[in-house]
């Protein structure tokens, strides 16, 4: 906070010392037209800067990297807060041509009063800009997240739940009959489970790995993603394992060793094929794990719950993705109930700041006020006038962080693509009319009292300021 102060400070500062003591003997002040092309040409620039960093962010997600599409997401930021000079004059240059001269006078007197102070304000603008902007983009986010999350749960983690313990003495028959009698469950498969010794660059240590049949658990599991590659060759293996991609591994069991190499591939922990497990295992009894398909689109708690109880005193263990889900979507109403939080308190500081600015224009403004109230504008039209601007700036400002940071969301969303294999956009539209509507708000609101404030000044004192 005292960085950026200091930061806010420093240009007004530096301008303070180049006044000139003659302008207090004078009265008269450098020409504002070098400050007016200055001021263009910062707007300019801030177009290319944005320019590039939506290249950059392109270039991110066609590389789908967050770390690139984050670097150019906040050169995007920066650019657009630089330009907003130039944007707030076209903008409200089309609503002033969009309103007319006589159609819509309040409206168009407010339009030329913004574009007259272009510099305050775009800098009004800017706050509520940053504002939606943030806010936009994490609920794009965050909603993206929640909506996928199943997919990404079936991507990551394809088995609705595990059963452990199942031993060449359990009677299957009548656990199949238990499983499947469980409501909600819609099919079951036993894969075979193998104690091993797996050796990696002369070191031994005990493995176990699953054999699996694609063509037999393809009823059962969500996604097969990751087993293309299964082979007589190959032995895929997740990163937990800490087997190098490519590297040869010697697996050895009851009736053989294989030499193979390793894939590592997510979610299927350490997996061969039924030809592989026969060359090391032959006709061995072995263990196995119970894998269990839902009839819906991910496993409720409910049918898990009713899992566990049905397998009680077997000493077996249940393993599902209900609990997992539960604690995700909970995470992301928390997670989404700290941004409306955070942005709402962040809304009330540029409520106050708005309403600072409005006063100051005001106080500014007493002449012209007084002039209007002297050709017979009624208290209500210069509360109107002033109103008008507000929301006007409030529009502006929150309509242009609404976009950019809608479409910065998208984009930090598609470059999750491929880290998060099931991840789509998905974009909460009536949260984010909401967040614009209350942004409105925030403009209304905090032209009221400036609003009331030159409604109430008299004529005859406008008149006299000098």
């Amino acid at each position: 906070g005292t960085l950026v102060t200091l930061i806010a400070v420093l240009r007004p500062a530096r301008k303070a010392t180049r006044i000139s003591p003659l302008v207090a003997l004078t009265g008269q002040v450098a020409s504002t037209k070098q400050a007016g092309r200055r001021r263009m040409w910062v707007a300019v620039a801030g177009v290319i800067i944005a320019v590039i960093g939506a290249a950059v962010v392109a270039l991110g997600i066609q590389a789908s990297d967050i770390y690139i599409t984050a670097s150019g997401s906040a050169v995007v930021v920066v650019g657009t807060v630089l330009s907003l000079p130039l944007l707030v004059t076209a903008i409200i240059g089309f609503i002033s041509k969009v309103s007319g001269d006589t159609r819509l006078p309040v409206l168009q007197l407010a339009t030329r009063n913004l574009a007259r102070n272009s510099g305050r304000s775009a800098a009004t603008a800017a706050t509520l800009f940053v504002c939606v902007l943030v806010g936009s983009a994490l609920f794009v986010g965050l909603s993206s997240l929640n909506a996928s999350f199943d997919a990404i749960l079936g991507h990551s983690s394809p088995v609705d739940a595990r059963i452990f313990g199942v031993t060449p003495q359990t009677d299957t028959a009548q656990l199949t009959k238990q499983v499947k009698a469980v409501d909600g469950v819609k099919d079951v498969t036993y894969v075979p489970t193998l104690d091993l010794t797996q050796t990696v660059d002369g070191e031994s240590e005990d493995i176990s790995v699953d054999v699996i049949d694609t063509g037999s658990i393809a009823p059962i599991a969500r996604s097969t993603s990751g087993l293309e590659g299964l082979d007589d060759k190959t032995l895929i293996v997740s990163g937990i394992y800490n087997i190098p991609d490519g590297s040869t591994v010697t697996l050895t069991g009851a009736t053989g060793s294989v030499e193979l190499t390793a894939r590592v591939q997510e979610g299927w922990g350490a997996v061969v094929s039924p030809a592989v497990a026969q060359r090391l295992n032959g006709d061995t009894p072995t263990n196995a794990t119970v894998w269990v398909r839902s009839t819906g689109n991910s496993m409720t708690s409910d049918t898990e719950h009713a899992l566990i109880a049905a397998i009680r005193g077997q000493e077996m263990m249940v393993s599902g993705s209900a609990s997992a889900s539960e604690q995700m979507s909970s995470l992301i109403t928390r997670m989404a109930l700290i941004v409306c939080l955070v942005l709402g308190a962040a809304l009330v500081i540029a409520l106050s700041g708005l309403a600072n600015t409005t006063d100051v224009s005001v106080l500014e403004r007493i002449r012209e006020i007084g002039v209007l109230r002297a050709t017979g504008s009624p208290r209500s039209e210069i509360r109107n006038l002033i109103v008008t601007e507000g929301v006007l700036v409030a529009t502006v400002g929150g309509g242009l962080g609404l976009l950019v940071g809608t479409a910065l969301g998208v984009s930090e969303t598609l470059a999750m693509a491929k880290s998060a294999e099931g991840m789509t956009v998905h974009v909460p539209y009536f949260a984010l009319i909401g967040m614009f509507a209350v942004t409105l708000a925030v403009g209304l609101a905090a032209s009221l009292r400036p609003a009331g404030r030159a409604a109430s000044v008299p004529p005859v004192r406008a008149l006299s300021e000098e």
